[in-house]
Parts: C-alpha cells; structure tokens; sequence
C-alpha cells in the first residue's frame, strides 16, 4: 500500500441514511490513500450541464493550438477545449508538445490537452482537487458528445475503449511516474480526444 495520500473533499452519503439518492459536500478534508480511492469521490456528478456535441470531421493537427504553444490541435480538440471553458470559464491550459520522451503522447498529434488545477509540479489543495473532479467527470459524462478518449486524474485513467471497468488506478504507461504531481495527473487534467 503506498504511502502516498492524495487530498480529497470530504464526501458524506445522504443515501447511506436512507434519506435520498444524493451525495453532499460537507466541508473538511481528509487525506486518503490513492489504493483505497477508485476515481471520483462518490456520486461525484457533473452540473455544468451537457456539451455541444463535436460534428465537425475527423482531422489532423491541422488548427492552431488555442493555448499558445505554437503548436497545432485537431478540429476535435479545438472543439473540447471551447466547450471546457464555455462550461468552465477559461482555465489554464496547455495542448501542443513535442514530448521527445513519449512516443505514444497524442499531445504532439494534437489529440490532447492538459487543464491545470493549482500549480505545475504540485498537489493541488482540497478545493482545487474537487474542481478538477468536476471536470474529469464532465468530460466522461460527455465523452461521446466530445469525441474523448481518455481522461487522467488524481492518479487515475477512464478511457472509452475501457468505459465498462470506470475510472482505474494510473501506472504512468511506462513513462511517467504515477506517485509524482505531474507524472500522476494530480495537478491537472488531461484529456485526449479520438483521431
């Protein structure tokens, strides 16, 4: 069991009461440890409300990358980033890279984009960490609409060709490491879309 603790919201289940279906925000923090978590907080849902859907064509890094990297993005990317900050408000965010180190990366394909929540190469505190949940679980709640991938959070993946399994623990793909800030995607969001 790591020793690592990723800092999450503390969660309290009206249902466990049996009062309603509903889960609740209660204020505090707790720590828990990334073994013991499987994706969002419980009944951890979305009320940013539904994307546009994505019905442009298929294409390649063709669009210059909105974050201004220099770089290019799909027509499918450009799309999911303006539909995170309709529903979001603009957030810091990065898409195009080379990733010399990664040579299955869908960032230099344009086929990816990274939404910070805190900052680079930290945790995030308990209020950044539950703003990026919302979003991870938007963006699978919406990820035929979106045309996505894959998500990566908190040290955990949902991807669509696994949707059935939910949200799994994040190995780093032989590439990253899964227990730092970055290397885990614990202080930011990272979305890929489909080719």
């Amino acid at each position: 069991m790591s020793t690592a603790t990723t800092s999450t919201t503390t969660w309290a289940a009206v249902a466990a009461l049996g009062l309603v279906s509903a889960v609740v925000l209660v204020g505090g923090a707790m720590n828990l440890d990334a073994s013991q978590v499987d994706g969002p907080p419980p009944g951890m849902a979305s009320e940013t409300g539904d994307a546009a859907p994505f019905t442009g064509a298929s294409g390649g890094c063709t669009l210059s990358d909105p974050t201004g990297t220099g770089g290019c993005v799909t027509p499918a990317m450009a799309w999911t980033l303006a539909e995170i900050n309709a529903h979001f408000g603009k957030q810091p965010a990065s898409c195009w890279s080379a990733r010399g180190g990664d040579p299955h990366s869908d960032h230099p394909k344009g086929r990816a984009c990274d939404i910070t929540f805190g900052t680079i190469g930290k945790y995030p505190d308990d209020a950044d960490t539950a703003r990026g949940w919302t979003l991870a679980t938007w963006l699978v709640d919406n990820a035929d609409a979106l045309h996505v991938s894959y998500v990566i959070w908190q040290g955990h993946i949902w991807s669509t060709s696994r949707s059935k399994e939910g949200w799994r623990i994040y190995t780093g793909g032989g590439v990253y490491n899964p227990t730092g800030p970055t290397g885990g995607h614990y202080d930011h969001v990272h979305v890929s879309v489909l080719p």
